[in-house]
């Protein structure tokens, strides 16, 4: 039965080689919002009703719950991220130019590939399955069970149905004049919502002349309501702007001996708090087993 349940799960990732070989990486753009979400739910819902009707009695349902798909779906998932730690990850663009099979299969853009994709949905539908048994079960500190499996569930969920909504973006900001117009890492034009226009800029240098830190002051105008708001951005400390986009300070203009720019990046990134929610039920799950300790078995004599 064992030999049969890895022989299952390597269908998808035959399927996903091939079509990464010849099709390139996976669409995530096609699945933007609100898409995602009824995709989502559709499958969620679909492997409820799996486990529901079927109790465990046909095939596909004993792959979902099964501890061989664990073992299996870890070990593809621990190869995945050695992939993408092992090999440099670069934009799409950069990992287009790249040549010879590894480009081919996405190694160098390895999240975005049809390989990565379908070992995240074997996975993600694995924990769906395993979490919505765990509801059904009746057994004492079955909370900490769920807390752990549905917490790593809705991290890793969040991350990969929010793939199609996160975009992260470039764009120059001058003294003279606004700018709503950015770059994306793909190289495409993406149009905020606001315009940017630098206000004030200041640095401290070292000794040497290398800079220790900048710091921008930035005006942001919404082209909707024509309300402004002045913000101040340093290096590593982000703004956000609003729900799930985040305003950083990248780089400024080092050739002049004033500054007549700096570079902005601007990260959407919706989903974001639901992968934290998933993050915190994870710790709490981790936190119970640890103050409750291992769940003991009794036997009436």
């Amino acid at each position: 039965m064992a030999k049969n349940i890895y022989l299952i799960l390597l269908y998808p990732i035959m399927a996903a080689v091939i079509i990464q070989y010849f099709a390139g990486n996976f669409p995530f753009h096609f699945f933007e919002f609100p898409l995602n979400i009824i995709l989502g739910a559709i499958w969620i819902y679909s492997v409820y009703m799996l486990l529901h009707k079927n109790n465990c009695t046909n095939n596909i349902t004993r792959v979902l719950v099964s501890p061989e798909t664990t073992a299996f779906s870890l070990f593809l998932f621990v190869c995945g991220t050695l992939v993408i730690g092992l090999f440099p990850q670069l934009s799409a663009i950069e990992a287009e130019q790249k040549e010879g099979i590894l480009g081919q299969l996405g190694f160098y853009n390895f999240m975005s590939s049809w390989i990565f994709v379908s070992i995240l949905f074997i996975l993600l539908s694995h924990l769906a399955a395993i979490t919505i048994r765990g509801f059904k079960s009746r057994k004492k500190k079955r909370w900490r069970f769920l807390l752990n499996h549905a917490g790593v569930w809705l991290a890793l969920f969040g991350g990969f149905m929010g793939s199609s909504d996160f975009i992260t973006a470039r764009i120059p900001v001058f003294f003279d004049k606004e700018n709503n117009e950015a770059l994306t890492m793909e190289g495409k034009h993406f149009y905020l919502d606001y315009d940017l226009q630098l206000t004030g800029f200041d640095a401290d240098y070292y000794q040497n002349g290398m800079p220790k830190s900048y710091v921008a002051e930035v005006k942001v105008s919404d082209r909707h309501s024509g309300n402004s708001s002045q913000i101040s951005l340093e290096v590593n400390h982000p703004y956000e702007y609003k729900f799930g986009e985040d305003i950083y300070l990248v780089s400024y203009d080092t050739r002049s001996d004033k500054p007549q720019y700096c570079v902005l990046q601007i990260v959407r990134q919706p989903w974001k708090y639901i992968q934290l929610i998933g993050i915190i039920m994870t710790i709490a799950g981790a936190v119970g087993m640890f103050i409750g300790g291992p769940q003991k078995q009794t036997s009436k004599q």
